[in-house]
Formats: structure tokens, C-alpha cells, sequence
């Protein structure tokens, strides 16, 4: 854990804390906003990275209101995250940056939420045939599965290097790849690719959320695999795709 910030950082922060339609200037590139949701330990990690851009418009979501965040281009959204998303992905410009940084996996979470006309998403157990085909796999709960190339902590700034792991120096094939190229019967798969924004801190855009919704609901019912990984780690949820009753 890092130290907090110092108390006479938090009295010269210029954060600003806005409802959800005050804080979404339409008026603003969308290739330069980025949406973290969650205001914890790597909320507040990755705002302090992601606020060095003078030029990036970065909004902080989370119901609680905690310490103001060092960072003159950030405004705080109370509001629940998931919640945030649900209501504003079919709004916001394709380009948006969406920051995971709660302790869910938030893509597969939002999916499950977001209305699909005539269906029902629901958790089902991962099937036992997976984690033996993955590297290092831990469970993250019912229907939930963290992925791992490596079975120790990586280092907070590790830049994702494609010619070797900066500890290891082994050469390993993507694990976004890897999850991609699963077989297992009776589930479909799809992988969200999270790109690293900088050394240590990935994302994923609106886009890449609204893809995965409409591929599932042109799929009609079945059931899922659904991955979110960089190179070296990731996440995977197994959802049932049901006919609304």
C-alpha cells in the first residue's frame, strides 16, 4: 500500500464532485475522458497517474465520499459504478476509457445488469475443464476465475513488455490470446483485451462494453465464457444467457 497523499496535498486539490449529468460535458473529446470506477486503493492509484495529462478529462465514480484526490482535471460522480455504467454506455462517445478498479469483475458485472430485451443473465459455475487449461488460476468467487501467467506479485509499474517478463525474461503468449482460443462445450467465449493506459494501468473502452453486449444478445441463449486480460492477467465469468420470464 502506498502512503496517503499528504494533508497538504488534499487542501490544494481541485477535484470537484458532481452528479452524473453536471460532470459529462458534451462538449469534451471522448478519446480524452476517462471514466475509474471505484475510488479505492487503485482508484486513487490511477487517478494519480492518469491526472499528470493536463489534456485528459478523467471522472472518478464510487458511492462513498472519501478524501479529495490530488489531480486539477478530476471530478468525483457519487453515484454505485456499476450502476453509472448501465445507465450511461449507450450515451457516451465510443472512445471513452472505462478503468476497472473494484474487487468485481466489472465487465462480466455490467453485462448481468444492463437490460437485454426478452433475456436474463445469471452466474453459473465455472466448468471444471477450464482451469487446468489456464497458467495459475484462483477462485473469485461463484462463477469467477483470476487468471494469472505468473504466481507472484508483478511490480506496480511493470510496462507490459511483448519481449520478456521484466522479472522472469520469459516470453509468454498473451493471456487475452490464451482465453480467446478456450474450447470448452456448451460455453461461447469472449475476451475483452484491457491496453495498458500506463506502466501498470490498463482499460478498456466503451466500445469494447457495448460489443460484448450486442454479441450476446444476437446469440440468443446459451451459456459463457466471459474473459477481461491484458498479457499476463486477467478474469473470467461464466454467465447462462435465459429467456425472460
Amino acid at each position: 500500500m502506498r502512503p496517503p497523499p499528504h494533508p497538504a496535498d488534499a487542501s490544494d486539490s481541485q477535484v470537484s464532485e458532481h452528479t452524473h449529468e453536471e460532470a459529462l460535458d458534451p462538449g469534451f473529446p471522448g478519446r480524452r475522458r476517462v471514466m475509474i470506477i471505484g475510488a479505492g486503493h487503485f482508484g486513487k492509484r490511477a487517478v494519480r497517474i492518469l491526472s499528470r495529462d493536463s489534456d485528459r478529462r478523467i471522472w472518478m465514480v464510487d458511492p462513498a465520499e472519501t478524501e479529495p484526490v490530488q489531480g486539477s482535471s478530476v471530478e468525483r460522480i457519487l453515484g454505485d459504478g456499476i450502476d453509472f455504467l448501465v445507465e450511461w454506455v449507450p450515451r457516451l462517445e465510443a472512445e471513452v476509457v472505462v478503468v476497472p478498479a473494484l474487487p468485481i469483475h466489472l465487465a462480466a458485472t455490467w453485462l448481468c445488469r444492463t437490460p437485454i430485451p426478452g433475456m436474463s443473465l445469471q452466474p453459473v459455475a465455472i466448468p471444471d475443464v477450464v482451469p487446468p487449461a489456464l497458467p495459475h488460476t484462483w477462485d473469485g468467487g461463484f462463477g469467477t476465475l483470476l487468471v494469472s501467467h505468473v504466481d507472484f506479485l508483478c511490480p506496480d509499474d511493470c510496462p507490459e513488455p511483448e519481449d520478456g517478463c521484466t522479472v522472469t525474461g520469459e516470453i509468454r503468449p498473451p493471456l487475452y490470446g490464451v482465453l480467446r482460443e478456450l474450447d470448452v462445450p456448451g460455453f461461447r467465449i469472449h475476451v475483452i483485451q484491457s491496453r495498458q493506459l500506463a506502466p501498470g494501468l490498463g482499460g478498456y473502452t466503451v466500445q469494447d462494453l457495448r460489443d460484448l453486449c450486442d454479441r450476446v444478445q444476437s446469440s440468443g441463449e446459451g451459456k459463457w465464457l466471459i474473459g477481461t486480460a491484458c498479457r499476463c492477467h486477467g478474469v473470467v465469468s461464466a454467465l447462462a444467457v435465459r429467456p425472460h420470464r
